[in-house]
């Protein structure tokens, strides 16, 4: 269950390779630290930092594709050493779907952000748990996905909804099976934009 959630901001635009070492390496000294205190491990999404599949994450089309492949590698290096020093487990996860999957299942339920919920997806990864699909959402899946692995029913979902904003999903209802049964619809009124539905 997820006990507490908050998250640790910090900048890197316009920092020298040094200078985000630095930052780092301090961050990942918070975290490991806040891991030892709750003597709770630390879940990793195992990420692949080759150029072509680090997208812009902090916002700069120009020069940020080679520093979040830095600071990928780095922040990682820099936890995994911090927390060998002091006896703190880390597991790295396979990150498949934990986004949709956060989105989808615990971003409205807990009141948190698409990136925290996410997090929580690879904790519970890291912990062993599989992830079933919303009640309501089990509708879309066609007859010959009923029985699939709970990966590929969560790419055929994710598939048919891409174009839905993440807005959508906190004014959502995908629990409640009643009022799908009731109306026929997967989202409640003024949750989808136009945008969503185009």
């Amino acid at each position: 269950q997820l006990l507490s959630s908050c998250t640790l901001p910090f900048k890197l635009e316009g920092k020298t390779s040094g200078q985000i070492t630095k930052i780092i390496e301090a961050e990942a000294v918070g975290v490991v630290a806040i891991a030892l205190k709750a003597n709770k491990p630390i879940a990793l999404e195992r990420i692949n930092t080759t150029t072509s599949n680090v997208s812009n994450p902090y916002g700069n089309k120009k020069a940020n594709r080679k520093m979040a492949m830095f600071a990928y590698k780095k922040m990682i290096a820099a936890i995994k050493s911090r927390a060998e020093k002091i006896g703190v487990t880390v597991y790295e996860i396979n990150p498949a779907y934990t986004s949709q999957i956060g989105k989808m299942k615990y971003m409205k339920r807990f009141g948190i952000s698409i990136h925290q919920a996410a997090s929580y997806v690879i904790a519970r990864r890291a912990m062993g748990f599989r992830e079933k699909l919303p009640p309501v959402l089990r509708a879309l899946l066609p007859e010959k996905m009923i029985g699939a692995h709970h990966w590929a029913q969560w790419r055929y979902v994710s598939n048919h909804l891409k174009k839905v904003h993440t807005h959508a999903f906190y004014l959502s209802e995908l629990f409640d099976v009643d009022r799908f049964h009731k109306t026929g619809e997967f989202f409640v009124s003024g949750a989808l934009g136009p945008l969503d539905v185009g």
